[in-house]
């Protein structure tokens, strides 16, 4: 019987042995990604899920390897981390957040990404898929209020909204992002598949990376 998942996967230049691994790699991002999104779902009943791509302006491509954008990337996560302890902390002494001091990043509470390059040696880039508080109503506004952030932290950067053209993916993996409950079936089979097949892939590797980089992770914030 055909693997249907054969092109998240497989690349004809790869041996045996390369092929098992990333088959193999393929199946553990599958199960993490896939086992994130249930939690989420457990903890709570809804969110807007944002679907977003982090790059590099034209103009500084060629000054950014994977190393780059890795460090890039954990600079973003922990911008996010550190916006949660200082929530806590304003929690805990009873002052809690002003309206007008909440940003994106404290009401993230979940994402999966995946780092790769483009296709031929292409530019480093980052997707992100983001479980965000409902408090945000406007799903499209949120994930451009991440990319700016991007821009920020970095000074170099690019993004690419998917949340502005949600309905593009009816046809590929169904609608996955923008306002999801935990009761709608269709929307959750089509995040299922978001993150199980293209979140997962093994294709479109860092050739400067080193075997022990992770390109794959999940990360919770609470």
């Amino acid at each position: 019987m055909a693997d249907r998942t054969e092109q998240y996967w497989f690349d004809r230049n790869d041996d045996c042995r390369t092929q098992r691994r990333k088959k193999q790699r393929f199946r553990r991002n599958q199960a993490r990604g896939l086992s994130l999104a249930a939690v989420m779902f457990e903890l709570r009943k809804s969110y807007q899920v944002l679907f977003i791509t982090l790059n590099v302006d034209k103009r500084y491509r060629d000054d950014v390897n994977f190393f780059t954008m890795q460090g890039m990337r954990r600079t973003l996560f922990q911008r996010i981390k550190d916006a949660h302890a200082y929530e806590r902390r304003r929690r805990s002494i009873g002052r809690p957040l002003e309206d007008d001091e909440r940003t994106i990043f404290h009401d993230i509470r979940g994402l999966v990404w995946r780092q790769e390059s483009g296709y031929d040696g292409g530019s480093e880039h980052v997707h992100l898929i983001v479980f965000v508080s409902v408090s945000r109503r406007d799903h499209v506004r949120a994930c451009e209020e991440l990319g700016v952030a991007w821009n920020r932290i970095t000074k170099w950067g690019g993004f690419d909204n998917a949340n502005r053209y949600a309905h593009s993916y009816r046809n590929k993996w169904g609608v996955a992002i923008g306002y999801v409950h935990r009761n709608d079936d269709e929307k959750r089979e089509a995040l299922r598949k978001l993150i199980g097949l293209y979140m997962s892939k093994t294709v479109q590797e860092p050739l400067d990376r080193d075997e022990d980089d992770k390109l794959f992770g999940v990360r919770y914030f609470g």
